[in-house]
């Protein structure tokens, strides 16, 4: 790989042709975004501003919302985040619902550079620019992002907001701006849990017990404002959530249709990956959120189109300790150039077929596994360091 990079015009042209292809991916997600976008969630916010329960709406609809007409931007409410994370979305509904539609398209554009200019400043800082220009294109050609800014997911929004904690908390006074993007980047809870452990291992523990204190004042709000239990406004949306476990794409939950086995797995990995950063020595931030992103993406229920996040795992390769172990750069290189091409390109080509998911899905698991390999021989080498 690195004698096919090295070479100027082959460098060169692969460069043209992605921003080529990143360019008409772009456009076609915008226009995707402007006729299509379902996921932005604008109803359930709303539906929450008329005090209407937007989870018992998901559950088994009342017809409370019929006689304001947003079924012709909305299919069907999926109020699948807790009510202290919709009051996110209430600036944008006081906008009808077609220029709200507009209004998240363009914020996404605005989140997508931030992302990007946030990367560079704190996990990709030592990526030389040609390798980061690279892996820019490739995540915005690819399909999962594609279909992130066309359904008008939230995933651009949390993973915005969580590089920006991660850019904070490197800044001497930047504890207040770390809790509030904190606070703001659960949106995606199913994303971002499993990257705020990077925090444990930062030991931030009072702007994380701040930041999970400000969503239960929140709640609590929400249950009185709704008329209704500080209990249900914790269980309904997590109902509303499981009726979607089998519908993910690699995860646990697509994996095991649905299963008990799959909130077993995910509770066991978590708990691993917990301890981890709690032993894990100073010297392996980039290895550890790769590890943390991986399994992010199948621990939980995730659909393919929140899979751009995996440039970040680029990092790696530039890890200032070295985290290889027995296994070479070049192998890790490749495993990781085969998951990108496979989950970003691949997987469009078939369809996202039962056949190409197994194929994809299976280089996806044995590269996580081989990441998690690395970052437990870092833990040993660190004990070892200990008993010296």
């Amino acid at each position: 790989m690195e004698k096919i990079w090295g070479n100027q015009k082959i460098r060169t042209g692969l460069l043209l042709f992605l921003v080529l292809m990143a360019a008409v991916s772009l456009l076609q997600g915008i226009r995707n975004a402007a006729e299509f976008s379902q996921d932005f969630q604008w109803d359930a916010a709303k539906a929450f501003t008329l005090h209407i329960n937007p989870y018992e709406e998901s559950l088994a609809p009342t017809g409370a919302l019929d006689p304001y007409g947003y079924e012709e931007y909305f299919k069907q409410m999926e109020a699948n985040q807790f009510p202290s994370l919709l009051m996110l979305l209430i600036p944008y509904t006081f906008l009808p619902p077609l220029p709200a539609r507009y209004c998240w398209l363009c914020s996404n554009l605005l989140f997508t550079v931030g992302i990007l200019w946030l990367l560079k400043k704190t996990f990709l800082k030592t990526v030389p620019k040609e390798v980061f220009c690279l892996v820019s294109l490739l995540m915005i050609a690819g399909t999962p992002y594609r279909n992130q800014l066309g359904v008008g997911q939230h995933t651009l929004f949390s993973f915005f907001f969580f590089l920006l904690a991660v850019f904070c908390s490197e800044k001497e006074k930047g504890q207040i701006g770390m809790i509030l993007s904190l606070c703001v980047c659960y949106f995606k809870y199913t994303l971002t849990v499993p990257l705020v452990l990077y925090f444990v291992y930062k030991r931030k523990w009072k702007e994380l017990a701040t930041s999970a204190l400000v969503h239960i004042v929140l709640t609590g709000f929400s249950a009185i404002w709704l008329g209704t239990r500080f209990l249900d406004m914790l269980i309904e949306p997590l109902r509303v959530s499981s009726a979607l476990a089998a519908e993910g794409g690699l995860d646990f939950g697509a994996l095991f249709h649905g299963s008990p086995v799959a909130f077993l797995l995910a509770f066991i990995v978590m708990a691993m990956l917990f301890t981890v950063c709690l032993k894990l020595p100073a010297g392996h931030d980039s290895l550890l959120v790769s590890v943390l992103t991986a399994w992010a993406l199948i621990v939980t229920y995730h659909r393919t189109y929140d899979f751009f996040v995996l440039i970040i795992v680029v990092s790696v390769f530039y890890e200032v300790t070295t985290v290889y172990g027995k296994i070479s750069k070049a192998s890790l290189a490749w495993q990781y150039a085969t998951v990108l091409v496979g989950v970003f390109f691949v997987l469009r080509l078939f369809s996202e077929s039962p056949d190409s998911k197994i194929v994809v899905g299976t280089v996806y698991y044995v590269f996580t596994f081989v990441l998690t390999y690395l970052l437990f021989a870092q833990l040993q080498v660190g004990k070892g360091k200990e008993n010296e």
